[in-house]
């Protein structure tokens, strides 16, 4: 007869066997999925940033106890501190980019919005510029009553009465409707009140579109994308020389502050300064990529270049 088979060492090498199979595994595993290395140089350029932005918020908020001449000089080198920031970082995420690397996926880079976001806005809701320069030009023909001045305000009644805003919120798409609702749950979100500001500037809802952006601006009054739609109300408004001072200033200033460059040209051809408006469209172009270009930018650029004889 024959013994008792012992299945215990079978049985525990069989175990340490599959314990060092799965820690194989999961070692192999770890190594092909792609590291998120620290970027000690990124992390630094976005804590310099966020410092600067903090510092003019507090600037900001004590602003009535500074005599003025001191709180600009204190405001403009914070915002060039700020900028200078900014560019360090585009500096720097363009040179990690060029360098050899394996074919991992490249962390999205943080910062004011994201390239999704602006490609978004740039690619669909940017066009709002050409509604501007068309309102405003057909504004001017405006008749006006006896007792109107002729201030270049654009007359309250073609702001767009209550009736027209209704009618017109049917009207908005999905993705307006969705960062409608965003911000109507969360009035901090300033990406999402940029694209409703946007779409609002568009839709010629000037006094909607100014609640909406000052109320953003109440949360960070530096948000580049909210002062270049606050410039432009302005020049709705009819502050005109103002609207050309704050856009033209945020367009020399922030690297994200370029759209303000289409205003600024909307404006001079609303001035009849075909130069200026040529001058804008033109640095547009060389400043932000061809894929964010407005479709009827090009044609712009060449009418007035042949109006100009250049």
């Amino acid at each position: 007869m024959n013994p008792p088979t012992n299945w215990t060492p079978g049985l525990a090498v069989l175990a340490v066997g599959v314990i060092a199979a799965v820690l194989f595994l999961l070692t192999q595993r770890r190594k092909g999925a792609p590291s998120a290395s620290r970027d000690d140089v990124l992390e630094d350029l976005e804590r310099r940033y966020q410092s600067r932005i903090e510092q003019l918020k507090e600037l900001a908020a004590d602003k009535h106890t500074l005599a003025p001449e001191r709180y600009e000089a204190e405001r403009s080198r914070l915002e060039q501190e700020a900028v200078a920031a900014l560019r360090a970082r585009d500096e720097h995420l363009k040179a990690r980019d060029k360098a050899p690397a394996p074919s991992t996926p490249a962390p999205a880079p943080t910062g004011l919005l994201s390239p999704q976001f602006k490609g978004a806005l740039w690619g669909g809701g940017i066009v709002l510029f050409f509604g501007v320069l068309g309102y405003t030009l057909v504004s001017e023909q405006h008749p006006r009553g006896e007792n109107e001045a002729a201030t270049g305000r654009v007359p309250p009644g073609a702001m767009g009465s209550a009736d027209a805003q209704q009618q017109g919120a049917p009207q908005m798409d999905s993705e307006l409707q969705q960062a409608w609702e965003k911000l109507q749950k969360n009035p901090a979100d300033l990406e999402s009140a940029s694209i409703v500001s946007h779409e609002l500037i568009r839709n010629q809802m000037y006094e909607e579109a100014e609640r909406v952006t000052l109320r953003a601006l109440a949360v960070d009054p530096f948000n580049v994308e909210l002062r270049v739609h606050q410039g432009v109300l302005l020049a709705v408004r009819g502050d005109e020389s103002g609207a050309r001072r704050e856009l033209l200033r945020l367009a020399d200033t922030y690297p994200d502050a370029q759209e303000g460059l289409l205003f600024l040209g909307a404006l001079a051809m609303k001035q009849g300064d075909k130069a200026a408006a040529l001058e804008s469209f033109e640095r547009f172009a060389v400043e932000v990529p061809s894929s964010m270009h407005p479709p009827p930018l090009l044609a712009a650029i060449q009418q007035l270049r042949a109006e100009l004889g250049r």
